[in-house]
């Protein structure tokens, strides 16, 4: 089973690593064929998009090394493993997103203020961006794919990044198309400073996942539920599941439960239930962590009863992961 489970882990890594790889390279592809195209044409939206496109590469690569660091198994210096090295990558991205939005911002309030257009606008140009948002449409959806599946904050930020290009590359094809027909070269500067807003929101949405796990934020209430399901189909061989813990740290979750049992079950019969929980858990969640603490029933009081009648046997919504602690 420990061998079956290494490689899931190391499959579920590679996986990772895959869909930064891809990530990266479309960056780079489209970021130079921008910036080369706005050195010839002084159009400024598209330095800003290609400055911001390069970044994404660079960011890229980051990731890709913060989804290495994170795919190695604990050690004596990270017993909990190093799931959280994808957060700092993540954070990382975020930070670089920020600050090419507030450069890009920067430069096109300077356009404003001092008039500068370009010559002009040509028509292919709103082509070429239309391929690209084409391009970004196509990676973010299988990003999108890959993060759900892998549960992973890293690949998450990229997908939410290159998505940000569809509107952003789409709405440049619009608007220089718009610009180069009507002869308004002032929408150059203008889908700049749109670009620079679209940056700093998608550096926000990065930054609250960020903080969801250094601050050990409990998973979402769908994925609670979920997990509540999967243990409920075990419930004829215990008391009660309750003191559920949960955390994410990079693809990593990590789970905690009580698990309340007849004080007659064997300690063998107790520890092979909880290793069928286990596994259940990590059929949907490959990555996942679970440490189960086996209770047995507090058979000498007399409120015994009382404490389980009308209770379900899966607790997933106290308050406190202590709220039940008096039945064992």
């Amino acid at each position: 089973m420990l061998a079956e489970r290494t490689v899931r882990l190391d499959r579920e890594a590679a996986r990772r690593r895959r869909a930064v790889l891809v990530a990266t390279a479309t960056s780079i592809l489209v970021g130079v064929v921008e910036l080369v195209l706005a050195k010839l044409l002084a159009l400024e939206s598209l330095l800003a998009e290609g400055v911001h496109t390069l970044l994404d590469g660079l960011d890229s690569v980051i990731v890709l090394i913060s989804v290495v660091l994170a795919a190695r198994p604990a050690d004596r210096s990270h017993q909990f493993g190093h799931g959280k090295f994808e957060a700092v990558g993540a954070a990382i991205e975020g930070a670089f997103i920020t600050c090419a939005g507030v450069w890009i911002g920067y430069r096109a309030i300077l356009r404003l203020i001092t008039g500068q257009t370009p010559d002009a606008i040509p028509p292919f140009v709103c082509a070429v961006m239309l391929v690209a948002s084409l391009l970004y449409l196509v990676v973010s959806i299988h990003l999108m794919r890959e993060a759900k599946a892998t549960k992973s904050p890293a690949i998450l930020a990229e997908a939410l990044h290159l998505r940000s290009h569809i509107y952003i590359t789409g709405g440049m094809a619009g608007g220089l198309l718009i610009g180069s027909l009507g002869g308004y070269l002032i929408a150059d500067t203008l889908l700049a400073l749109g670009i620079s807003a679209c940056l700093i929101a998608i550096s926000v949405r990065v930054f609250r996942g960020v903080f969801a796990q250094f601050t050990d934020e409990a998973l979402p209430p769908e994925e609670i539920e979920q997990l509540g399901r999967i243990i409920d189909r075990f419930s004829d061989s215990f008391i009660e599941v309750h003191g559920i813990r949960t955390r994410q740290s990079g693809a990593e979750c990590h789970i905690e439960m009580h698990l309340v049992v007849d004080p007659k079950m064997t300690v063998f019969d107790a520890h092979a239930l909880a290793h069928r929980i286990e596994d259940a858990i990590c059929e949907p969640w490959p990555t996942a962590r679970a440490a189960i603490h086996v209770e047995p029933l507090n058979t000498d009081s007399p409120e015994r009863d009382q404490w389980l009648r009308g209770q379900p046997k899966v607790r997933t919504g106290d308050d406190s992961p202590e709220e039940r602690e008096f039945i064992h």
